[in-house]
């Protein structure tokens, strides 16, 4: 897996915690120029820190918002002058059954994981 890695740009939102924390540690330790881009700044910050990549790895980042995506993704192509990947991680699983019907669950789950994905996806299109 981590063959010819080295120095590739790696973007991944959801990085604070979870998956995506997990996955921006295995990457650094193989080389990998990090982008990381979640909500909660502080916990970017840290992660940061903790792999030695600088403050301008980490950009306070909500993918239900359009803007905030194209500002990640633009920040990486402006600090590495391209990326090679983007891990469209940040997700989101609220316990909502339909008998409940907690439509302002099932709208935010979308907005996360569906428009999420493909904002990133989009934008990186047209980098």
């Amino acid at each position: 897996m981590t063959q010819g890695i080295k120095n590739k740009v790696v973007v991944i939102t959801g990085a604070s915690s979870g998956n995506g924390a997990a996955t921006a540690r295995r990457l650094a330790e193989h080389g990998v120029r990090l982008v990381l881009g979640a909500r909660r700044l502080d916990r970017l910050q840290a992660l940061a820190r903790e792999l030695a990549l600088g403050e301008e790895a980490a950009v306070q980042t909500d993918v239900t918002q359009y803007t905030q995506v194209v500002r990640l993704v633009d920040h990486a192509v402006r600090t590495h002058g391209r990326i090679d990947v983007i891990l469209n991680n940040a997700g989101i699983m609220p316990h909502s059954p339909l008998e409940r019907r907690k439509v302002e669950d099932w709208e935010h789950t979308i907005d996360v994981n569906l428009k999420g994905t493909l904002y990133g996806s989009a934008r990186r299109c047209l980098t």
